[in-house]
């Protein structure tokens, strides 16, 4: 990895922490969801950085892909929920990805500790040659000391040149069948996810999230080629929401959404559905970083370490 991309990451990886301190002093209940997006993803920007994905804001059960849509325009936090934050930003391309767990109420306490102790834990024992299935395993057995079980079907992973996620993955449990190592010039999120529940996520037939999956398109209306051409154009290969395109498109919301989900079935842009636990009564937390693994290990979104 040469001098010039390390430099981009560390910008991404500056724009990511600087974001997310703002994140923790704003933060707290009667805050309207959509606004909160706004303001995330509009800092981003004006730091020189762009969203690498729209901010993920999932709340209690919620652990992943829920960002705010355009119609939610009333949605707020609660006194007692346990919000995690997911923050991505890329600098050309080259990507930083951070999360935090934030709430208002000690009956939580516990279960947010445990996923910040995991990480700060596991970011310890990142260094060349370490086997993915380690970092797993302090993940695993410290949600355990609380009394709590990781998500075992999510996980950290390396990232890409607008890639989120470039292949590897770093799992939150002590995953024997996993013999990847961490590499030198390579970058990886380390992301515990611990939950009072049942330990895996499910999907719901919710999406607010997609990506583009084909960068050469056939068969496709007049409509529907004009949208896949701006996604490409705009955002490349990484995921996107109703949201951003609303602001470039002047199309009904149903429209837009309808014609969303017509992509979504000629295989031209793929769906993230919302993950939440399999206890649809259970809390999530969820802490991460990004890590640069080079002649020492950067941990580019917590600069301060």
């Amino acid at each position: 990895m040469d001098e010039e991309v390390i430099r981009k990451y560390v910008r991404a990886g500056d724009i990511a922490w600087r974001v997310k301190q703002f994140v923790s002093n704003y933060l707290r209940p009667g805050v309207k969801l959509l606004e909160l997006a706004n303001n995330v993803e509009t800092m981003i920007r004006e730091l020189g950085g762009q969203p690498a994905f729209p901010v993920n804001i999932s709340i209690n059960s919620i652990a992943a892909h829920k960002t705010p849509l355009l119609d939610e325009v009333e949605a707020v936090i609660g006194d007692e929920d346990v919000v995690k934050v997911d923050i991505g930003v890329h600098f050309d391309g080259y990507i930083a990805d951070t999360a935090i767990t934030i709430c208002h109420n000690d009956r939580f306490e516990l279960l947010v500790e445990s996923a910040r102790e995991a990480l700060e834990r596991s970011l310890i024992m990142v260094k060349e040659g370490v086997r993915f299935s380690s970092i797993g395993g302090i993940i695993e057995e410290t949600a355990k000391k609380y009394g709590f079980k990781p998500i075992r079907n999510l996980g950290g992973h390396s990232l890409g040149r607008y890639l989120i996620h470039a292949g590897d993955i770093i799992p939150n449990y002590n995953d024997i069948s996993q013999f990847g190592r961490f590499r030198r010039g390579e970058a990886y999120a380390i992301e515990p996810f611990i939950s009072d529940g049942k330990g895996y996520v499910v999907e719901l037939n919710e999406v607010n999230i997609y990506a583009l999956v084909k960068t050469k398109f056939k068969n496709l209306t007049a409509q529907e080629l004009r949208l896949a051409n701006l996604v490409l154009e705009r955002f490349k290969t990484l995921p996107f929401c109703e949201r951003w395109l609303a602001r470039e498109v002047d199309l009904p919301l149903n429209l837009l959404r309808s014609t969303l989900n017509t992509l979504a079935l000629k295989n031209v842009v793929r769906k993230y559905p919302i993950l939440q636990e399999a206890s649809s009564t259970a809390y999530v937390a969820q802490f991460e970083e990004t890590v640069l693994i080079c002649d020492d290990v950067l941990i580019i979104t917590n600069p301060k370490t």
